[in-house]
């Protein structure tokens, strides 16, 4: 229970980070010599992207595990 706690924390984490720099807004991120520069949009974005996959690796394992009867018989 502790870890799909955890991993929905994350996932809420990572739709928190803003997304206005991911997109890249001309206004905001055009440099003085013309060109654009957004590191922060792609760092926005990697995080984003990191947060949601560890987010269901903590959420997918904390399922059920699987019990130890094979289901053969013996």
């Amino acid at each position: 229970m502790k870890k799909k706690i955890i991993g929905l924390a994350l996932w809420l984490i990572a739709f928190l980070i803003p997304f206005k720099y991911a997109i890249l807004d001309t206004d905001e991120v055009v440099l003085e010599n013309g060109r654009a520069d957004n590191i922060t949009g792609l760092l926005a974005f990697v995080a984003t992207i990191a947060l949601l996959f560890v987010g269901y690796l903590v959420f997918d394992s904390a399922g059920s595990k699987p019990a130890s009867d094979d289901g053969h018989g013996h």
